[in-house]
C-alpha cells in the first residue's frame, strides 16, 4: 500500500489520519510536494545592514531598477556588475532603524520611500539620479501604499491612528481638501498597522479592521466601514499584501482577509498551536510576511529560539489551503519580492555557463518574471532560485489500534530521484518513544529500501539530498506482514 505524504498539520493527531507531523524543505502541490529552491546570492554586499528593498519597472521602456536601503542611505543596484550605488538625497544622512524600517511603493514611474524618522523621498525612473524630498510637504509615515489613483501614507509619525492620501493622480498634492487629498482618523482600534493595495483597500489596525470604498465625486472621497471589532494585527511587520490579497499573523494565529473584509483563520487546527507555542513574544513581533510575487503563496519568516536571524519560513498556499516550511538562515530584513529583472553582465558573474548561479531559462533572467528574494547574512541580495534545498518528509503514523503487530522487510519511496534515504520509526504503544532505525538508501537495482522493522505503529521519514534534481514527492510504498495480536 502507498502511504501518501499528507498535508502538514502538526496541530492535528497524526495516527491513521491524512495529516503529517513534519514536512520541511518543500512546497505544496496538488497531490504531492515539490522542491523548495535554495537561496543563491547575486549582488555584492551592501555597505550596511539592509532595512528595506524594492524592485521597480518603468512603465514605458520596461527598465528594471532595484533599490535597497540601510539606516543612513538608499542604494541602487548596478545591473551590470551587481554593485550598489548610493542614490540618497545629496548631503542627506537618513535615520532609519530596526524600529523605523523603510517602506517603498511605485506610483507610475515614481518610486516613493518612507520611514517614520525621515521626510518621504521620491525617485523618477529614467530621470532621477538620486532621491529627493517628495513635494507637497507630506507627513512622515511608517508605510506607503497605492490605493488605485491615490498614494497613501500609513502609521503617521504625528498621528499613528491616521491615514493620509494624496491628490487624485498627484503624489505631490498633500493639502487636505485639494484635488481629493484628505485624511481619516480612526477613533478606536489602536494604531493603523497596514493596508492592502487596491482601489477599495482593507485597512487593518491593532484591534479593528476597516474597508475603504472610493466614492468618485464625494466630498469625503472614501467611505470607511468597520467590518471587524477587537480583531487586528499585533505587529505591522507580519502583514503581507499583494494587490487585494492580504494576510497577517496575530498573537496566536495566521489570518487571511478578503477584499470585502471577510476574515479566515488559515492556521486553525493546522499550524497555529505548534508555531506560536514555540515563539516568544518578541519573536512573534519580529515575524515578517510577504506574498509571493507570482504564485498563490504567502511566506512568513520567523526567528525560532531568538537566535537573532530568521531560521524558519512558513509557507501557506491559499489555492491548495495547505502549509509547508523550510529551514533557512537569512538576514532580519526578509522578505523581498522581486518584480523580475533583466540582468546584464553574465561574464561578470561567471566565466562559464556551468558556473552560472541560475540556469539560463530561470525567471531571474527574464524581464517581468517575478521571483522571491531575500538578503543573506552577509547583506547580499539573493534569489530563491538555486538547486533544491534538503527536503524531509515524514508520513503520518499508521497502525492497528486493535493490537495487530506488523513486520516490514522493504519499502519504496515514491520520489523521482534515487538520492534519498529512508528512516522507519516504530513503537508498540502510543505512549512509547518512537524507535527510529538507521537511515538507509534504496537499492540501485530495485529502488527498494531493505529493512527489518517490527511494531504496532510505524511512521516513515524520507530525506532528499540537497541539490538533487526531482519534481514530485508523493509518499512511500510499504508491504506490512501481519505477525499476530499481542
Amino acid at each position: 500500500m502507498q502511504i501518501p505524504f499528507a498535508e502538514w498539520a502538526p496541530d492535528s493527531a497524526a495516527l491513521n489520519s491524512n495529516v503529517a507531523a513534519d514536512v520541511r524543505g518543500v512546497l505544496c502541490a496538488a497531490n504531492s510536494y515539490i522542491p523548495f529552491p535554495s537561496l543563491v546570492s547575486v549582488s555584492e554586499p551592501l555597505p550596511d545592514k539592509p532595512l528595506g528593498y524594492f524592485t521597480a519597472r518603468s512603465l514605458a521602456g520596461g527598465e528594471v531598477v532595484i533599490f535597497a536601503a540601510t539606516s543612513e542611505k538608499i542604494y541602487r543596484m548596478d545591473n551590470t556588475d551587481f554593485s550598489w550605488n548610493d542614490v540618497s538625497q545629496n548631503g542627506t544622512t537618513y535615520a532609519a532603524s530596526d524600529d523605523a524600517l523603510w517602506s517603498f511603493a511605485q506610483f507610475g514611474d515614481y518610486v516613493v520611500a518612507v520611514n517614520k524618522n525621515d521626510d518621504p523621498q521620491y525617485f523618477q525612473i529614467g530621470v532621477s539620479t538620486e532621491f529627493a524630498d517628495l513635494p507637497g510637504s507630506p507627513p512622515r509615515a511608517n508605510q506607503v501604499r497605492v490605493w488605485g489613483d491615490f498614494l497613501a501614507l500609513i502609521q503617521l509619525t504625528s498621528n499613528p491612528n491616521r491615514v493620509h492620501w494624496s491628490g487624485l493622480n498627484d503624489i505631490t498634492q498633500w493639502t487636505p481638501g485639494a484635488n481629493n487629498c484628505d485624511f481619516q482618523d480612526f477613533p478606536d482600534g489602536g494604531i493603523v498597522q497596514g493596508s492592502s493595495e487596491a482601489t477599495n483597500p482593507v485597512i487593518i489596525l491593532e484591534r479593528a479592521i476597516y474597508v475603504a470604498t472610493f466614492i468618485p465625486g464625494s466630498v469625503s472621497v472614501f467611505n470607511f466601514t468597520k467590518v471587524h471589532d477587537q480583531r487586528g494585527a499585533a505587529s505591522d511587520k507580519s502583514i503581507a499584501t499583494r494587490g487585494s490579497y492580504m494576510f497577517y499573523a496575530d498573537r496566536g494565529g495566521f489570518f487571511q482577509i478578503g477584499a470585502d473584509g471577510s476574515l479566515a483563520n488559515i492556521g486553525f487546527e493546522k499550524v497555529d498551536r505548534t508555531i506560536f507555542g514555540s515563539l516568544a513574544a518578541p519573536d512573534i513581533a519580529s515575524m515578517r510576511g510577504v506574498v509571493d510575487p507570482f504564485y498563490s503563496r504567502v511566506y512568513w519568516a520567523a526567528d525560532m529560539g531568538g537566535v537573532g536571524f530568521f531560521n524558519r519560513l512558513y509557507v501557506y498556499d491559499w489555492n491548495l489551503q495547505r502549509w509547508s516550511q523550510a529551514h533557512v538562515s537569512i538576514h532580519g530584513h526578509f522578505p523581498a519580492a522581486s518584480t523580475g529583472t533583466t540582468l546584464e553582465g553574465l561574464d561578470d558573474i561567471s566565466a562559464s555557463l556551468d558556473d552560472l548561479p541560475f540556469s539560463l531559462d530561470s525567471k531571474v533572467w527574464q524581464g517581468g518574471a517575478p521571483i522571491l528574494a531575500a538578503f543573506t547574512m552577509d547583506y547580499r541580495l539573493a534569489f530563491f532560485n538555486g538547486p533544491p534545498m534538503r527536503a524531509v518528509l515524514t508520513t503520518q503514523e499508521v497502525g492497528d489500534t486493535a493490537g495487530q503487530v506488523t513486520f516490514l522487510r522493504e519499502v519504496m519511496p515514491v520520489v523521482d530521484t534515487d538520492e534519498v534515504s529512508v528512516e522507519i520509526g516504530s513503537r508498540f504503544r502510543r505512549s512509547d518513544p518512537v524507535n527510529w532505525l538507521q537511515a538507509r538508501r534504496p537499492s540501485a537495482a530495485t529502488g527498494m529500501v531493505q529493512c527489518r522493522a517490527r511494531g504496532r505503529f510505524h511512521r516513515f521519514r524520507v530525506s532528499i539530498d540537497p541539490g538533487s534534481l526531482w519534481t514530485h514527492a508523493q509518499g512511500i510504498d510499504v508491504k506490512p506482514q501481519p505477525m499476530g495480536i499481542r
